[in-house]
């Protein structure tokens, strides 16, 4: 879901003063923004930023291979 989406769904409270304070949003919204926020905390972790070096680094290096279908990655891994 995108912020545009986001926007559309939610309602704002404000204070007397006219400040918003708290927003209302419709719960499969709420689910979809927790979602994200959890994959954003894996993606933060040490571990997985070193992964994804070592992946990249590893496709630049062409230490990769390409399977044309999932029976021959299978046969490749059981090697």
């Amino acid at each position: 879901m995108n912020a545009v989406r986001i926007q559309e769904k939610i309602k704002i409270i404000n204070d007397a003063k006219g400040k918003p304070v708290e927003v209302i949003l419709p719960y499969n919204t709420y689910q979809e923004l927790l979602e994200l926020q959890i994959s954003m905390d894996i993606y933060r972790q040490k571990d997985t930023k070193i992964s994804l070096q070592q992946t990249k680094d590893e496709i630049t290096e062409g230490k990769t291979v390409s399977f044309g279908n999932i029976d021959k990655a299978i046969e490749w891994l059981d090697k």
